[in-house]
């Protein structure tokens, strides 16, 4: 006699859509590339730990031996934020996206004592120099006061990785923002007045053994996953971040 059929158990009619699932994948998915991307990131070339630093200050908001540059003027009883970056860095460039304009406005209201170092180790590891010439071309702008806007103008432009600015762009950067003399930050980029300070950042930067970006510090004490994935995907997150350390 032959066997009667196995019975196959329906598929469940109740359970989370498969949007649902897609959607809760990607974000984990997105999460475990920050947080490796924040672990392992690629070590900077061309400056070694023993070279030297200038000590002098370059731009209008510089400040002296390569410590960065400085946005606003809180006093000293406030929180202290460096952030560490790279104009080519995707990553850097979501950060900015997402909380670029609470970092400034905090810093802007006397809330936290905020500097950003730029750096520029992408330039060996893709083989170009546009990370180098975004950051000059940030202090040119810098030279006019207009450092915060310009910062945000090159991250919301910026191209894949490894293509890079021309001159044009950063010059058609530099007049979409309101930078008073474009032929003065003409003059500052083709003279490429900042390029010492800006390898001196990148050399410091290895010097204190911050050799990627981004990476965030307060008060000396450096951001954890968690923190920079809120940063990266919440542009609320900076309050609660500050709060919390209070």
């Amino acid at each position: 006699m032959p066997r009667p059929p196995v019975k196959v158990a329906p598929p469940p009619t109740k359970g989370p859509s498969m949007g649902l699932i897609g959607g809760v994948v990607a974000l984990v998915v997105a999460i475990i590339a920050v947080s490796v991307y924040i672990v392992v990131r690629p070590d900077p070339v061309g400056t070694g730990d023993s070279a030297s630093i200038s000590g002098g200050a370059s731009s209008a908001s510089a400040l002296p031996n390569a410590g960065g540059i400085r946005v606003g003027d809180a006093g000293e009883d406030v929180p202290v934020v460096h952030i560490y970056e790279d104009f080519q860095c995707p990553w850097c460039g979501l950060l900015e996206q997402t909380s670029g304009a609470a970092f400034t406005k905090a810093a802007q209201a006397g809330e936290i004592q905020l500097t950003y170092t730029l750096m520029s180790f992408l330039d060996g590891n893709i083989g170009n120099d546009s990370s180098i010439r975004a950051a000059n071309a940030a202090m040119c702008a810098d030279d006019q006061g207009a450092f915060v806007p310009y910062h945000a103008a090159l991250y919301a432009e910026q191209p894949e990785e490894g293509a890079g600015w021309t001159d044009e762009q950063l010059i058609e950067t530099a007049d979409q923002v309101g930078v008073d003399d474009i032929e003065e930050f003409t003059g500052c980029l083709d003279d490429e007045t900042h390029f010492d300070y800006v390898r001196d950042m990148q050399t410091r930067s290895n010097q204190e053994g911050v050799t990627g970006s981004p990476r965030v510090f307060i008060d000396g004490e450096e951001l954890g996953s968690e923190d920079m994935n809120n940063l990266l995907y919440d542009p609320t997150a900076l309050t609660g971040i500050l709060a919390n350390r209070q």
